[in-house]
Order: structure tokens, then C-alpha cells, then sequence
């Protein structure tokens, strides 16, 4: 070979080694860049291992006690078969989260808790034996130092008040708002006198207010078909959902208001992902009611109750979604690499080749400057 032969190929092969070795340096860079998204995966993967989800319980048939994930609609809705009664105050606005039922029903019965209650029932406008409009019924007393009314009784309730006018204490409990000199004594008393009352005969106001739904308005509570079940409806079985509304209502009003929760919210997956963002991200407080001291309390998830009603636990089904989708994201990664490596073997093995024959053509180059130049030494 040539010498001008010689040198043309030993650039040629020069130039080849340099693309070669750009392509290994390329090559071990994006091995680089997949063990960065290993680390990555791997930390997405242990932050869901730390996931968790707020779970409230519930009591079974059986007596024993199950946990189901926490939405709007589980934790705060209506369930006689929840342990607790909690509500979710808004941590900005200060005003009580309920559904667009509650809002409704409270922007037109916010006078009184028991009108509220027997409303979210589906009783409003049953107050009066006479008349079912609502307003009518309602015996307001004047506040005449603030100009404002307030409610004193519902007929239903002087009527049960009138059956019972050989109970020492009830009539005791009355006098006590007639005697009382300032209006905020009497709203005390009022308040005491109506909690006495349906603390004892709640069976017979309901009875009138279940009658008063009925074309027949002759039958009374002295009747022996007073016992009679109106509606496929009982006291014992609406007792326990009015005395909620009850206290959701002293809630609200604490609160000085309410808002709706988006109805998208309130249960599945988007509703426990709410809950959950919610209350970790301190927009919402959680409010126990204790059935003791008939009074809300702020409790946390960590702190619920010496129950444990609500409980923190590992969110299984992000686990599950996280674990897979880290498997798919390591088998990708893996197959990857393989490649890279494949590559990188291929490239060392045409590499080498190529230092070989370099050699090779170099050896012969410099043996024929010195077979040609040598005469002239």
C-alpha cells in the first residue's frame, strides 16, 4: 500500500474511532440519565410506602367495628350506623361545609333548631294542627330592647305542653320564662323549657306532627289509634337522624353560617382524595360532637378519641397503583440499560478493531518512510 493510500485510510479510521467514541459517550451519559429516573421511581415508590388515607368507623351487625374511607359523605352525612357525629368547618371562611340539602333547608328554617331538625326531615310546615303553612304556627316573642323576635313555641309543642299540665316540673320549667325580667334570661329559659319537653314527650309531638300530615285531622292523641304508625314512620325511627340535625344545627350557627361542598367531592375516590388533601393541608377542622356534654369538639385524626374513630392507615390502593407502576417504570429502565450495554459491547468491539488496524496501518506506513528515506541516511 501506498503511502498516500496509507495516510487516506489511517484518517478515514481516525475520524471513524472519534464517531465511535462520541456515540459510547453519549451512549454512557443516557446511563446516566436512567439511573437518575431509577432513584426517581424508587422515591415515588417509597413516598407511596408512606401514603396515607383517613379512615372512620362504623359499627356492623355484629357489634364488631369496620373503617371506611373518609369522604365528605362518609364521615359528615347522616349514618346512624357511624360511632361519632363530626363536621368540617372551613378553616378560612369559619363557616360549617355541609351538602346543598342542608344549605337549602337552613337559608329558610334558620330561626330554630327544632323547626331545622323536623325540616331536614321532610316535617316543615307540620307544626300547626290548623294550619301547615309555615309562620303561622310559630309563636313569636318580641325582643323589645333589639327590636327582634324570636321563637317561642310551635303550636304542636303548646298542645303537648297543654297534655301534660300535671308535669311539676314542666309547668315549673314555663313559669320560669314568664318570671324571667330580661329578654336574654327568657331566651335561657325558653331554651331550657323546649329541651325538657321533647326530652320527655319527643314520641307525642312527633305523633302530632306525623297526624298533621294526614287528610284526617279529628283523630288526637286521646284517641287509641294514636298509637297507629303514619307514613311507615316512628319516633324510634327518626329519633336519632332529629337529634342530629339538632346538633348540626347549634354547629352551624356557632360557625355563623354555612357553605356547600362541590357534590363531585362528596364520596368515591375524587371525595376521599378531597378529604384527605383537606384536612393534611389544614383547610378544614374536624369537630367531634360529644354526647355528654352535648358540645362540639376540634379533634384530629391523630387525637380523634380514646376510641379511635378515626384512624390514619396506609393507603392501599395507591400502594398497589404505585407498585405497579414502578415495576413497569424499573422493567422499561432495565431494558434500556440492556440495551445501552448491547450498544456500548458493539461499539468497544468495532473500537477495538479499528485501534487494530490503525496500528496495523501505521506500522506499515512508518516501515515504508523508512525503507524509502533510508537511503538517504
Amino acid at each position: 500500500m501506498g503511502m498516500a493510500a496509507s495516510q487516506a485510510r489511517l484518517l478515514t479510521l481516525t475520524s471513524r474511532l472519534h464517531d465511535i467514541e462520541y456515540k459510547a459517550q453519549n451512549i454512557e451519559s443516557q446511563k446516566i440519565a436512567l439511573a437518575t429516573q431509577r432513584d426517581d421511581a424508587y422515591q415515588d415508590y417509597m413516598e407511596a410506602l408512606d401514603a396515607k388515607k383517613i379512615q372512620v368507623a362504623f359499627n356492623s351487625a355484629d357489634g364488631s367495628k369496620r373503617f371506611v374511607d373518609a369522604t365528605f359523605a362518609t364521615v359528615c352525612g347522616y349514618n346512624e350506623n357511624r360511632c361519632s357525629q363530626y363536621a368540617l368547618t372551613d378553616s378560612k371562611s369559619g363557616k360549617l361545609i355541609v351538602d346543598s340539602k342542608t344549605v337549602e333547608v337552613y337559608d329558610t328554617y334558620n330561626s330554630d333548631k327544632y323547626v331545622f331538625a323536623w325540616a331536614m326531615l321532610g316535617f316543615n310546615g307540620c307544626y300547626s294542627w290548623e294550619s301547615p303553612e309555615y309562620g303561622d304556627e310559630i309563636f313569636i316573642g318580641q325582643d323589645n330592647q333589639n327590636g327582634n323576635s324570636f321563637v317561642t313555641m310551635s303550636e304542636v309543642e303548646e298542645m303537648v305542653f297543654n297534655d301534660h299540665q300535671d308535669d311539676t316540673e314542666l309547668v315549673e320549667a314555663y313559669d320560669e320564662i314568664e318570671n324571667s325580667e330580661t329578654i336574654a334570661d327568657k331566651k335561657i329559659a325558653l331554651n331550657n323549657f323546649r329541651d325538657l319537653l321533647y326530652e320527655k314527650y319527643s314520641t307525642e309531638i312527633f305523633n302530632y306532627m306525623n297526624l298533621s300530615k294526614q287528610e284526617n285531622k279529628d283523630i288526637t292523641l286521646a284517641d287509641p289509634e294514636s298509637n297507629r304508625v303514619y307514613n311507615d314512620t316512628t319516633w324510634t325511627s327518626v329519633q336519632n337522624e332529629f337529634n342530629y340535625y339538632v346538633a348540626l344545627y347549634d354547629k352551624i350557627q356557632e360557625c355563623g353560617g354555612c357553605q356547600e361542598v362541590e357534590s363531585r367531592y362528596t364520596s368515591g375516590e375524587e371525595g376521599n382524595e378531597w378529604f384527605n388533601n383537606m384536612v393534611k393541608s389544614g383547610r378544614v377542622i374536624i369537630s367531634e360532637f360529644n354526647t355528654y356534654t352535648k358540645e362540639w369538639d376540634d379533634v384530629s385524626v391523630a387525637t380523634s378519641t380514646s376510641n379511635n374513630y378515626l384512624q390514619e392507615v396506609e393507603d392501599d390502593t395507591d400502594l398497589k397503583k404505585a407498585e405497579a407502576e414502578y415495576e413497569h417504570e424499573l422493567d422499561i429502565i432495565n431494558r434500556k440499560d440492556t440495551k445501552f450495554d448491547q450498544d456500548l459491547s458493539k461499539l468497544e468491539t468495532e473500537r477495538t478493531s479499528i485501534t487494530t488496524e490503525i496500528d496495523s496501518i501505521s506500522k506499515v506506513r512508518d516501515d515504508n518512510i523508512e525503507r524509502t528515506f533510508g537511503i538517504f541516511s
